[in-house]
């Protein structure tokens, strides 16, 4: 289209009009020049209407360029209401492409889009908690020493009430062999054993399975605490640029307190363990036998620094589950502040490592260490009850 840009003059007949293409003046008769509608155009308003035209004019063709479903590309002047959300592309008349649309995701895109942020906003909450806990942890300690403190000191208020329940089962089941030692005395003689007897020896079994119960409960609170301060450690290490203590932690023969308790899930495998934990405590105990039943079974106190008390105890659940079964033991030289064995009873690290393994069925039996005599005989006193 060819426009021309009429320069107006005051007065005259003549109006002169330059071409936009080839740029001559063409003079035009007054009465051959375009009218303008109304009788009047300011100046201004004659610059806005030139503007507008020369850019309707220099306005580029738009086209769009779509693919079907079959694969083939088309281009044209619109989209096929059809094809809006397949994507196109908009390009100008001279091929270069100006934009693109992209296609409409589908509802399983569109799901797992909204999976994604939900990822991302949940690991930006927890990029947000553990930033405040580690402020938390670094106010709380100023040093590695106050946190190793911290955790000790937790685990000696669990330590004080272990070592209470440790010296109550001792003084039970020395009052238990007085108690059976007169019975036995009692049965020798021809005489009847009073039921007031026979309450006082079941009152003290009970006494010690719960003293048992005991020290579980505040062991699997130890586990749970060490847990934690592990990993409060290791943060605090992480935080401060500290290498790692691996000595520490392998030398950390505490851990391996729960090495002899084995948990039922249901009554029949409670059964199963314990029938393996009696056989296990039988061959590995050196003294007699003086109490066995369903729930417990004790050994006689040891008397040389080799010999090896065993007690077994059936700990029911408080939650109504099977529970579980404890093996304790005891050597000559301990004490209730100190309940590990000492270097002359190398048996005893023995025991331990093996019963759990033993009664889950993991592990097959293995022979007494040398020294040991299985304590499967009969009883010192009265029958085992």
């Amino acid at each position: 289209m060819r426009h021309c840009v009429p320069q107006c003059a005051p007065t005259g007949s003549v109006m002169e009009s330059k071409h936009i293409q080839t740029g001559r003046t063409v003079a035009l008769p007054l009465s051959q020049a375009p009218q303008p509608s109304v009788r009047f155009l300011s100046a201004a308003g004659f610059a806005v209407l030139c503007a507008l035209t020369f850019v309707v004019s220099a306005e580029p063709a738009k086209m769009f360029r779509w693919v079907d479903e079959n694969g083939a590309v088309h281009y044209t002047d619109q989209i096929p209401p059809n094809q809006a959300e397949r994507g196109h592309a908009t390009i100008n008349n001279q091929g270069s492409r100006l934009n693109a649309v992209a296609p409409a995701k589908s509802a399983e895109e569109l799901q797992r889009d909204a999976e994604l942020e939900r990822q991302r906003a949940q690991q930006a909450v927890l990029m947000e908690q553990q930033k405040a806990a580690d402020a938390q942890l670094l106010r709380t300690y100023r040093s590695l020493d106050d946190l190793l403190m911290a955790r000790d000191g937790k685990l000696a208020q669990f330590d004080a009430v272990i070592q209470m329940a440790r010296g109550t089962i001792r003084r039970q089941q020395e009052w238990l062999r007085k108690l059976r030692s007169e019975a036995a005395d009692l049965e020798r003689g021809g005489k009847p054993v009073p039921q007031q007897l026979t309450d006082s020896l079941g009152k003290g079994e009970r006494t010690i399975r719960e003293s048992y119960a005991t020290i579980v409960d505040r062991e699997q609170e130890k586990a749970v605490i060490r847990h934690d301060f592990d990993g409060d450690i290791k943060r605090y290490r992480q935080l401060k640029g500290l290498p790692e203590d691996q000595a520490a932690a392998s030398s950390d023969a505490s851990r391996l307190a729960l090495r002899n308790l084995v948990t039922c899930q249901d009554s029949a495998q409670c059964d199963l363990y314990w029938g393996r934990a009696v056989a296990y405590a039988q061959t590995h105990a050196t003294t007699k036998i003086q109490t066995t039943n369903a729930t417990i079974l004790i050994t006689a106190a040891p008397e040389t620094p080799t010999d090896l008390g065993l007690t077994l105890s059936r700990i029911p659940d408080k939650e109504g589950a099977a529970g579980s079964i404890f093996l304790d033991l005891q050597c000559k030289n301990a004490t209730p502040a100190n309940t590990v064995c000492g270097a002359a009873n190398a048996n005893a690290t023995k025991v331990l490592n093996e019963f759990r393994d033993v009664v889950i069925g993991t592990q097959a039996e293995s022979a007494p260490a040398a020294g040991a005599s299985p304590a499967a005989g009969a009883p010192a006193g009265p029958a085992p009850r």
